[in-house]
């Protein structure tokens, strides 16, 4: 899982340096935190509020108010109880750390309401793929398994102008994963707080 963090890390930043050469289409680079609720069968391995969130986004228009992009996050989930857990095709208790590494990478199409230089409300439709990594510490043992699960995202946001090519942006987005391996299906809603740096929107 160490190398898949450190590609994320790298996906995240290496839009960067192709921002300013990208002006003559309407463009729309985000970062965003992104705390999340476990939901479901997330929820029954890691029951708490996860601080530890954060997504990027990249879009280009096809038309006025439609654009396509590529969206990725990573989102941390964890806990710690004693309870009895039904998890890796074993029944397991005594004090335990449980945590959930997900790292959507998601293909997507959003609509834009408004206009040019105003508030811009959207939704979006994200699908791809989710990598999820499982793990469970107990005493000197730890458990982990990490699965790719194909997934999709519905997402309502809002973007609001700060400053020329700057804007707020505040979202919404319920993240399904289907089952895979010998995780069930997996999901949870992440609230987005952060910046787009904006050329065209």
């Amino acid at each position: 899982m160490h190398a898949i963090r450190w590609i994320m890390v790298v996906l995240l930043l290496a839009p960067l340096a192709a921002a300013p050469a990208r002006a003559q289409t309407p463009t729309w680079y985000s970062f965003t935190w992104q705390p999340g609720v476990p939901l479901s069968n997330t929820k029954e391995f890691t029951n708490e509020f996860a601080w530890r969130g954060v997504g990027f986004d990249i879009k280009r228009a096809i038309k006025p108010n439609v654009a396509v992009g590529l969206s990725l996050g990573w989102q941390v989930f964890t806990q710690q109880t004693d309870q009895v857990v039904s998890a890796f095709g074993l029944d397991i208790s005594g004090d335990q750390f449980r945590y959930i590494n997900s790292f959507p990478i998601l293909a997507n199409v959003s609509y834009f309401f408004g206009k040019e230089g105003g508030a811009r409300p959207y939704v979006t439709a994200n699908v791809g793929t989710y990598v999820m990594e499982h793990q469970l510490d107990i005493g000197l043992y730890s458990i982990h398994e990490t699965n790719w699960h194909f997934g999709f995202a519905p997402e309502v946001g809002i973007a609001f102008p700060l400053r020329p090519n700057l804007a707020g942006v505040l979202n919404g987005r319920y993240n399904y994963a289907l089952a895979a391996g010998s995780t069930n299906d997996q999901s949870y809603v992440t609230f987005g707080v952060g910046l787009a740096w904006t050329h065209g929107y």
